[in-house]
């Protein structure tokens, strides 16, 4: 049984970086999970448009950028020894050096 052309998704499979009604943060974390840094995104962000300028910022300052891969919201950036993850998420990171939280009462 052939699918039309337009049924191209699978189903499940969502747009990790459509803009949403809630507040969101771009988050850059180092290889250990600490943030480095974080920026809060209002409702409705373009947050693909939030990613690719990150990614931009960080090739002119020197840094390897892999591509956002599917369905996802982060993508890894390398420079010398350094690498950190820099991601789209839906809860408040700590403050700078703080690990990641979890989510578990």
């Amino acid at each position: 049984m052939r699918h039309p052309m337009f049924m191209r998704r699978r189903r499940g499979e969502t747009d990790a970086l459509r803009p949403v009604n809630d507040p969101r943060w771009l988050v850059v974390r180092d290889r250990f999970s600490r943030v480095i840094e974080s920026q809060a995104l209002g409702p409705q962000t373009d947050l693909r448009a939030v990613m690719r300028a990150e990614g931009d910022r960080r090739r002119r300052d020197g840094w390897l950028v892999e591509d956002v891969p599917r369905n996802c919201a982060f993508l890894f950036c390398d420079r010398q020894n350094e690498r950190v993850c820099v991601s789209i998420e839906c809860y408040e990171p700590g403050p700078a050096g703080s690990p990641r939280r979890s989510i578990r009462p």
